[in-house]
């Protein structure tokens, strides 16, 4: 049954900073070669960070001037401040420019070629509970997202070798964002907030169409993908960036109407290539 058609692919070169629109991609079990292949390392914890300690980095986007090859170490990655200021990944003065616009000790850590490991990530360890609502969005008596499936192992595991917060790929609908539109239409629920690596255009009207896929397949082409989970939001859609204001109420309206989900987590059960316009086939 086709449910729906590509109209963006995206790819983010460094996690947490604005990333590039694709028009065509490979997709293999890392999801999009090159995406988030590089981090950024908080050097005072010892580990990844990204923009919901150092909202910062919402202002960056970085793109790849060269493309990235599917198993390989990521070429360096260009990236551009919100003075315009254009740095490369792998520059000596990119740790300092980073540094300054987070207020923080900064520096870019990038992956391997498969199967080598990364770089370890911030721990909550000793956050206080006010600050681990602060980086969830969430206010005092809200519920917090549900994370009750990751146990520490587990999330290790999907974790090794890469710098995804959990699963390579991630699909929300445009139903889905349409939805939320005329639940709140004081926010704006643009796309970009949300990070997905691919945007589609559901044949359903309303609702919440990719949350009924969760464990399923889709198929793309010569491409299947599972649908492993709903993925659940943090502060991070709150945050502002280039065009988009700061908007809590976002997840206010996500907290009281999704149960903080929008959107789906995925992985690559047979490679292939994908491109805007593909029709979408769930088996």
């Amino acid at each position: 049954m086709i449910i729906g058609t590509i109209t963006q692919l995206w790819r983010y070169p460094v996690k947490s900073m604005g990333g590039e629109r694709l028009e065509a991609a490979t997709l293999s079990v890392r999801g999009i070669p090159g995406d988030r292949g590089w981090a950024v390392y908080d050097e005072t914890r010892a580990g990844i960070t990204t923009a919901k300690r150092a909202h910062a980095l919402r202002h960056c986007k970085a793109r790849y001037l060269t493309e990235p090859v599917a198993g390989e170490a990521p070429p360096s990655a260009e990236i551009a401040f919100a003075d315009g200021t254009r740095v490369a990944a792998d520059a000596p003065e990119t740790a300092r420019r980073l540094s300054e616009t987070a207020g923080r000790s900064l520096s870019l850590r990038a992956l391997g070629s498969a199967g080598s490991g990364a770089a370890p990530r911030v721990s909550s360890s000793g956050d206080s509970p006010e600050q681990i609502r602060a980086l969830m969005g969430v206010l005092p008596g809200e519920t917090e997202p549900d994370y009750s499936m990751f146990t520490p192992e587990s999330l290790g595991a999907l974790r090794q070798g890469n710098f995804f917060d959990a699963y390579p790929l991630h699909l929300i609908s445009r139903t889905t964002l349409n939805t939320l539109r005329s639940i709140a239409p004081e926010s704006e629920w643009d796309d970009r907030r949300f990070r997905a690596n691919i945007v589609i255009e559901s044949t359903e009207p309303d609702g919440y169409p990719e949350h009924a896929w969760v464990g399923k397949h889709l198929r793309i082409g010569a491409v299947l993908l599972e649908v492993v989970m709903g993925c659940p939001r943090c502060v991070m859609v709150t945050l502002p960036e280039p065009g988009l204001p700061a908007d809590p109420r976002i997840m206010r309206t996500l907290v009281r109407e999704t149960q903080h989900i929008a959107g789906v987590y995925m992985r690559v059960a047979q490679p292939g290539d994908v491109r805007v316009g593909d029709a979408i086939e769930l088996l």
